[in-house]
């Protein structure tokens, strides 16, 4: 391994690739030093971190005192600690992937699949392999192509998981959905996946590019919708998606969002975990629910949990949780609020209250407490929050089938337990007549007054509101005083002072 040179792949936590190195045998600081082999500019990555271990007989990390620890798959490295190929070391809030050096190397012009398709250039690459724009010269159409990892191109189980998967997945058409064209597997070549290409950028870039480097919530709110529209769809066909993140969203120059490696990545994750020994769920670590870390089967639960952790990141800069022990926090600790993690971050974003209530529900740890589909979500982003309670009335049950099938809505006339409870006053205020002119006010006031009202505390809110009636009243009571009496605010003194002697 260590004679051809180990590639270190430094990532994001959402998997988009930050810097690569090529180093040898030996031992390699890492750390912010423009000194270390392997450097890691973030603030929260000490000058000295860890030291990376390379040597005949395989890689050893260890960390070096730093604050904000040095974690394998999720677990603190204590000591010198071995590291497998394509495990994920964690640096800070940065990942570290390390994978020998092998031979072939994929270039522009090389041809593969038997010659049908010529490489181009390379789009990206990470741990579960690298994608290429290619030219398909049998359907003359450009296409994207994934190439497996080397552990994975040799594994029989891992290339009959992956080729089921791929013809699952094949059967999903909708306009938000990158469509997967074939799983190619030709002696002489490593084996490859071909989906449709999209010009576009993906939602990490594109954040990193806002002012302040997020999005605001009128910014994404459509993006959103789509992403529900797509979910919803695929759940129905009873796929899950299990890496979504904003890393695979692109954004077409349509403003189209599209979900790429619908069930791919997920399921290349969970090869090189077995390949590994070493199994931490499948998906991306900063966006997987609690049950997905733990290993379970596939749900709904899981997308629903993710669609949330990308939509907070997107809002505020990093997902829930981004540095320290990120499988100990997604187990046991409740994601901050959001208007907390703005205030941390010093960075101005107006998030709507339903939005953020929204948001949070989808980051409940038990899958019960989480909105119930995408179509759900869908229905209160587009009601602005004022459909009712989003969590109780909507039950699901696990159906027989496959693992993916689990967890989706009741079909209607189906009972369910437990019953909600009942709605609160608010609640029950918002969903009767005051609701209904309440959201047709909303409605008719331009988009700049409603995000300076929603972006207003609770309690200044309640005064403002009273102000305006307190003012409003006034306004109404000297002009009738004026008009019937000739003078302000003798109506009032008529009507209800009097014959009070003053």
């Amino acid at each position: 391994m260590a004679s051809s040179g180990t590639k270190i792949i430094l990532q994001q936590g959402d998997g988009s690739v930050a810097a690569q190195y090529l180093v040898g045998e030996g031992q390699h600081v890492i750390g912010q030093d423009a000194t270390h082999p392997i450097r890691v500019l973030h603030e929260r990555v000490a000058a000295q971190h860890a030291r990376l271990h390379i040597g005949p007989e395989g890689m050893e990390i260890e960390d070096l005192g730093s604050a904000t620890g040095t974690f394998i798959d999720g677990v603190a490295v204590r000591g010198r600690v071995p590291v497998q190929p394509h495990q994920a070391i964690q640096v800070g809030p940065m990942f570290l992937r390390v994978q020998p050096q092998v031979e072939g190397e994929l270039s522009a012009g090389k041809m593969l699949g038997g010659g049908r398709y010529v490489l181009l250039r390379e789009l990206g690459r990470g741990a579960r392999g690298v994608v290429w724009l290619a030219r398909d010269n049998q359907m003359d159409e450009d296409v994207a192509i994934k190439r497996l990892p080397p552990e994975l191109a040799a594994d029989s189980v891992a290339l009959n998981d992956l080729k089921r998967e791929t013809q699952k997945c094949r059967r999903l058409s909708h306009p938000h959905i990158i469509r997967i064209h074939d799983f190619v597997k030709m002696a002489g070549e490593q084996p490859f996946v071909a989906m449709e290409y999209v010009d576009g950028a993906n939602l990490t870039d594109l954040r990193l590019a806002q002012p302040n480097e997020v999005f605001q919530w009128e910014q994404i709110e459509p993006m959103v919708l789509q992403i529900c529209d797509a979910l919803d769809y695929a759940h129905g066909q009873r796929v899950v998606h299990r890496d979504l993140k904003p890393a695979n969203l692109m954004l077409n120059h349509e403003s189209a969002v599209r979900l790429a490696d619908f069930g791919i990545a997920a399921t290349m994750t969970d090869s090189l975990n077995r390949v590994s020994q070493f199994h931490a769920g499948s998906g991306t670590l900063f966006y997987m629910s609690p049950e997905q870390l733990q290993g379970s089967p596939p749900h709904v639960p899981d997308d629903i949990h993710a669609l949330g952790a990308t939509i907070y990141e997107l809002l505020t800069g990093r997902p829930p949780f981004y540095t320290g022990d990120i499988a100990q926090q997604l187990m046991h600790q409740a994601a901050p609020p959001i208007e907390q993690r703005l205030a941390e971050f010093q960075r101005a974003s107006v998030v709507p209250g339903y939005a953020s209530e929204l948001i949070m529900a989808c980051l409940a740890k038990a899958p019960d407490q989480r909105p119930a589909s995408a179509a759900v979500m869908r229905e209160w982003i587009r009601s602005q929050g004022q459909s009712g309670p989003l969590l109780a009335s909507q039950h699901v049950q696990a159906v027989a089938g496959p693992p993916e099938a689990a967890l989706v809505p009741l079909p209607a006339g189906t009972q369910a337990a437990p019953s909600p409870p009942p709605a609160s006053p608010r609640e029950s205020i918002l969903a009767g007549p005051w609701g209904r002119v309440r959201k047709g006010v909303r409605h008719a006031l331009p988009k700049g007054i409603l995000r300076w009202w929603d972006g207003l505390p609770d309690g200044a809110r309640v005064f403002m509101f009273t102000l305006m009636i307190t003012g409003g009243w006034l306004v109404v009571e000297g002009l009738l005083s004026l008009l019937s009496r000739k003078k302000f605010f003798t109506s009032f003194h008529h009507h209800f002072l009097w014959p009070l002697p003053f």
